[in-house]
């Protein structure tokens, strides 16, 4: 009798753990970045009317299952200093929101000539979902553009 008492409790609190285990997956948002090489030069019109061209946008995805909320982008060089990027206002980031599927392209117009021809970066992104909030830190490498 106690062991069978033992058996119950054990099938009892697993049951519970798998539960719980399945309800914060459901619940988390998994946000990554990736470099996507365009097949033709994208034409970018910066605030200042400079017409400039992108063959990468950096790209930010939430590959689900849950909405992703107040996502930060941080992208840094590989000495740790910050790049910034032409196409992003100051009041871009965070977004708002992220749905699962959801991808942000940004034309990768690096603001320095340092960074234009550079291939190394790190990108940090931060977002909240159901589960709290979470950061990620992609080390990423841009490859060859037709010049």
């Amino acid at each position: 009798m106690v062991i069978a008492l033992c058996a119950l409790g054990l099938s009892a609190v697993t049951a519970y753990i798998q539960h719980r285990t399945r309800k914060k997956e459901i619940f988390t948002a998994r946000v990554t970045a990736y470099f996507h090489r365009t097949s033709e030069f994208a034409k970018v019109r910066l605030p200042d009317g400079t017409l400039r061209q992108a063959g990468y946008h950096l790209v930010i995805w939430n590959q689900g299952p849950a909405t992703a909320d107040s996502v930060e982008l941080l992208v840094k060089d590989p000495a740790g200093g910050t790049v910034a990027l032409a196409d992003c206002s100051d009041n871009e980031f965070p977004l708002a929101r992220l749905d699962v599927s959801g991808r942000y392209p940004i034309p990768w117009l690096p603001t320095t000539d340092t960074h234009r021809g550079a291939r190394r970066f790190t990108v940090v992104l931060r977002w909240q979902d159901r589960n709290g909030k979470h950061e990620r830190v992609l080390p990423l490498r841009r490859g060859e553009t037709n010049s």
